[in-house]
């Protein structure tokens, strides 16, 4: 009976062992097949960077990147909106 637990015990820690192995090695390998593994995130990867001054979303008053934000030039001014929606109920409230 005892033989049987120390059995199931130690099948199990093999076979944690080996899902930590492997996952170690999945991502290992993904990583490698990234086209822009070796660039940091934001330096040139296509995606913008989420850096930059702050500005507030007229209709739910998200504080969104000017980088990234959906501008609108209101008489004269840029409003700056974190999503095409918010932009569509401003157009809308006008």
């Amino acid at each position: 009976m005892l033989r049987a637990v120390l059995y199931i015990l130690v099948g199990i820690l093999l076979l944690s062992f080996l899902r930590s192995i492997v996952g170690i090695l999945g991502k290992a390998f993904t990583g490698m097949l990234e086209p822009d593994s070796g660039r940091r995130a934001g330096s040139g990867s296509g995606q913008p960077k989420m850096s930059g001054e702050l500005k507030r979303d007229p209709i739910c008053g998200t504080y969104v990147s000017t980088a990234v934000s959906i501008k609108k030039t209101v008489g004269g001014e840029v409003l700056h909106f974190c999503s095409p929606a918010c932009r569509d109920k401003y157009d809308k409230r006008t």
